[in-house]
């Protein structure tokens, strides 16, 4: 009854809307409007796109040759309810990581390539002083020899004439002194090897970290890797089990991208071998062998082993 009664009363008054005046008057426009007709998500693209195109600052990142897009704080509520969308933009913030990193690694590389040219200076320095030690245990053996070894030494040559003196200096003395210069270079290699790999798994875990970091990306991992260990449910959520799926995919694909990127690198620039490194090495085993066999000859010519016997004697 008071259905019936309030459908008999006066029919309560319409307020003024343009839209639907103008939808009276013109039907055709009203059909066009109706086309035209937006939803608020692409109201929030078209503003972020449009604060994007008039920014001063996208000349200048374009110039640099990286893909500016927008990047909301917040990617898993933005674009809850768009999965390919969402994945276009996280797909264009990691090409974009890519392209800077690209950049910084250039710096990196240089400040290296000036790290490794000190480090050859001082190994120079340390060079000249290590020939003056090696000047000076060989000449004056008998102070500067090995204890264990000079009474082996000692005890072996009690006998020996003048020529196998020689030959022991030309043979197995010779040996010695090869050995120290092995024993040299391999410890200036390894301190060589210990600043560049300090320096370079330094720099690249800083970056990856700074990626892996983000607010946005520790927002999305966080929530994916709660909802793994929830209740078998999840599995009936379709769009979510979709978000999942692409989420896994994407961190997949960009690990592997990361690990083609560090191998490149590494194999061209970080532990392949320094031609300036290779070319004073050459040098100095040039200028070893040169100063060994004068060494050698000084060494016969004076009879350094008699300081060995003579010292034998005393004792």
């Amino acid at each position: 009854m008071e259905l019936k009664a309030n459908m008999k009363g006066p029919a309560p008054q319409q307020k003024f809307s343009p839209a639907k005046k103008t939808q009276n008057r013109n039907p055709k426009l009203s059909k066009m409007t109706a086309i035209f007709t937006v939803s608020p998500l692409q109201i929030i693209l078209f503003a972020l796109f449009s604060v994007f195109i008039l920014n001063p600052s996208h000349a200048a990142s374009t110039e640099r040759g990286s893909i500016k897009c927008y990047l909301p704080n917040n990617l898993m509520e933005f674009w809850k309810d768009d999965v390919d969308q969402s994945e276009q933009l996280k797909k264009c913030a990691w090409n974009n990581w890519m392209m800077r990193l690209e950049s910084e690694w250039e710096n990196f590389n240089t400040s290296m390539k000036s790290k490794k040219n000190v480090w050859l200076q001082e190994t120079e320095q340390e060079w000249t002083e290590w020939i003056k030690q090696m000047e000076n245990k060989w000449m004056n053996c008998n102070e500067n020899i090995n204890d264990e070894y000079k009474d082996y030494l000692i005890s072996k040559s009690a006998t020996w004439t003048d020529e196998e003196w020689k030959e022991w200096i030309k043979t197995e003395g010779k040996n010695f002194m090869k050995t120290d210069l092995e024993k040299w270079i391999k410890a200036k290699e390894t301190s060589l090897d210990l600043l560049l790999l300090t320096e370079w798994v330094q720099w690249k875990n800083e970056k990856i970290m700074a990626w892996l970091l983000s607010e946005w990306k520790t927002e999305e991992d966080t929530y994916w890797s709660q909802w793994e260990h929830s209740t078998w449910l999840k599995w009936l959520n379709l769009t979510e089990k979709k978000h999942w799926l692409k989420w896994k995919e994407r961190n997949h694909r960009e690990g592997e991208q990361w690990s083609t990127w560090l191998h490149v690198k590494e194999n061209v620039y970080i532990f392949s071998e320094w031609n300036n490194w290779s070319i004073w090495k050459n040098e100095k085993e040039e200028f070893f062998y040169k100063w060994m066999k004068d060494t050698i000859n000084e060494w016969i010519n004076e009879k350094r082993w008699n300081t060995l016997v003579s010292t034998d004697n005393d004792s």
